[in-house]
């Protein structure tokens, strides 16, 4: 990402980096609701900590946060996206409304939960004019090279979910086992023959 920024910087575009996974506001209640209840926790091993959701067991999360959640991304994008746009400035976004869908359907379990109303909705919040890239990579790979999701159990399953929901949308998807200079140069060419530069 910071070459691609650095990239970007070259070309006189002055990007925006933005981290938007998971902007929560308004379905904080039913969150909080989530871990009283037992269907959200967190497992510490000595890599690091790792949250997970269990939300399908639970008829009110599977029926409402789905759809505040499509609110919490509608007011984060209004306020750190089509606003900030304003101004012609590029925005890098790392994590935004495609990690939130992959996210909700492994909680719920439901690999076609892009197919449903809000899923589809969180997608339709990138703009128009946005490129969208997903970085794919093997579980063992990644693993490997991050020890921080050496225990994460649900890992093949989030990349799994990428991959179909990638599929799904038609959003080109790039190896990161290539050379990390043949990675930046195609993401460098995508985003120059979308924009003009």
């Amino acid at each position: 990402m910071k070459r691609l920024i650095a990239h970007l910087e070259a070309l006189g575009k002055r990007p925006r980096h933005l981290w938007l996974r998971f902007p929560f506001f308004v379905s904080i209640p039913l969150l909080v609701y989530a871990r009283l209840r037992g269907y959200s926790w967190h497992e510490e091993s000595p890599e690091g900590r790792h949250g997970y959701w269990d939300f399908g067991r639970s008829r009110l999360l599977r029926s409402v946060l789905p759809w505040l959640l499509v609110l919490d991304a509608w007011l984060a994008a209004v306020r750190r996206v089509y606003i900030p746009l304003w101004d012609a400035r590029p925005i890098v976004c790392e994590r935004f409304v495609i990690d939130m869908l992959v996210d909700l359907a492994v909680a719920f379990d439901d690999v076609a939960l892009h197919q449903t109303l809000p899923g589809q909705l969180l997608v339709r919040l990138i703009p128009h004019e946005a490129v969208v890239i997903v970085l794919d990579l093997d579980a063992q790979t990644v693993r490997a090279r991050r020890a921080d999701l050496i225990e994460d159990r649900r890992l093949e399953a989030k990349l799994a979910m990428f991959r179909q929901v990638s599929q799904a949308f038609g959003f080109p998807v790039l190896s990161s086992t290539l050379p990390v200079a043949e990675v930046d140069r195609r993401i460098q060419e995508t985003i120059g023959a979308h924009n003009g530069y």
